[in-house]
């Protein structure tokens, strides 16, 4: 689950340097980043947002918002270093006529406190001398649909005039995220996998014991995974992949019941409703998370949403893969209670089915694939094992 930017952003030189301390948040990028995260999570920082809109018939362009604030708040008989700022936010593309965008910008290395900003859309360079085109953005004028409307209330727009406080980085407002929203779906996911399991456990009046060892060691490696997978892929530790959660748990998982003697098709089929079910409840948290987000739209089947800077209607293709992993899980349940075990073949079918759409949704998000022929290689073998599953369970 990656957590890109959609937002360059540049600090802006002042007339007078010492009084400005607006910075951009810079990507750790070495082996001290844990501790670079950590020392940014305990500091207070300013997030603001600013809320425009997109003009309908504008060409697809960038749009720079320049924020600027000072701090209101303490001795105001002489400013102090970390009393202003000036922080340019610049989102790359707009899509004309997609409904209200916010950006939200959090600002480091400033002074604590109650703090008034203003802002203003940059205006656009022309080149030429042929006549002007129109800009791609406004202000906003307050009217927008009840989503965009609840997280108005959630982060208010700066041009409110409303004194903003600073706090800490991991209770900052940003309109379509919540603060530990997906460690509690992803808990709640993971009560729902061991749950069901039990379920159907008990119909086949199975022991739980060795079932749950196996179940919750696997669980723990391929969290362990998931974090060392990413790392592996982007060099950064912020963020998830399930792939690294699925390949790490399931070589856990096989480890442990040779170990505990557990039969592994057995373990595999009346594990695989669970798991597409938890998969189908973390990915909502995803969605308010910030993490995994689709392409921005002007389509009516856009869903407002976030990558965590930047707000828009985007391709809920969170959404699309909870809807996926949800009816495959239920599709597993409703088998396994008609028609008993399949040998394994309930797991091995309803991964390879997820793996297959979910090759069609990661083709919607807003981060481009680092090559098209890995996915059409991984396409091709899934389908390949998704047919063998059928065919097994037909037999």
């Amino acid at each position: 689950m990656t957590r890109k930017s959609g937002v360059r952003r540049s600090p802006v030189t002042q007339t007078v340097p010492r009084l400005d301390a607006g910075q951009k948040d810079e990507e750790p990028q070495t082996s001290s980043e844990w501790t670079v995260l950590l020392k940014q999570a305990m500091q207070e920082i300013l997030a603001v947002t600013y809320w425009f809109d997109p003009t309908p018939h504008s060409e697809f362009s960038p749009v720079t918002v320049r924020l600027s604030g000072r701090r209101v708040d303490g001795k105001k008989a002489k400013w102090q270093v970390g009393d202003r700022f000036t922080q340019d936010e610049t989102i790359e593309h707009v899509v004309p006529g997609s409904g209200p965008i916010s950006v939200t910008a959090r600002v480091h290395n400033i002074n604590p406190g109650k703090w008034s900003v203003s802002a203003q859309i940059l205006r656009s360079a022309h080149a030429g001398h042929g006549p002007r085109k129109q800009e791609a953005a406004t202000p906003s004028d307050g009217s927008s649909g009840p989503i965009a409307w609840l997280w108005r209330r959630w982060a208010p727009n700066v041009s409110s005039n409303e004194a903003v406080s600073t706090c800490l980085t991991p209770f900052a407002h940003v309109p379509g995220i919540l603060p530990g929203v997906w460690g509690a779906m992803v808990t709640l996911g993971i009560a729902v996998a061991l749950t069901i399991q039990f379920l159907l456990i008990s119909v086949d009046h199975l022991a739980v014991g060795p079932w749950w060892v196996a179940s919750l060691g696997a669980i723990v490696v391929g969290i362990i995974g998931a974090k060392l997978w990413y790392i592996v892929l982007y060099r950064s530790i912020r963020g998830w992949c399930i792939q690294g959660f699925i390949t790490t748990a399931i070589l856990m998982a096989t480890t442990l019941l040779v170990v505990l003697h557990v039969p592994a098709r057995v373990f595999l089929d009346v594990t695989a409703p669970g798991l597409l079910v938890a998969m189908a409840v973390g990915r909502v948290g995803c969605f308010f998370a910030g993490c995994c987000g689709g392409a921005p739209t002007a389509s009516s089947f856009g869903v407002w949403s976030s990558d965590q800077r930047v707000g828009a209607r985007r391709i809920p293709t969170q959404l699309l893969e909870s809807v996926l992993a949800g009816i495959l899980g239920l599709l597993m349940l409703v088998a396994f209670l008609s028609h008993g075990l399949a040998g394994g073949a309930y797991f091995v079918g309803g991964l390879a089915a997820y793996t297959l759409g979910r090759q069609g949704i990661l083709r919607l998000r807003a981060e481009p694939r680092k090559t098209r022929l890995g996915g059409l290689v991984t396409a091709a073998l899934t389908a390949l094992v998704l047919l063998t599953a059928v065919v097994l369970v037909a037999r």
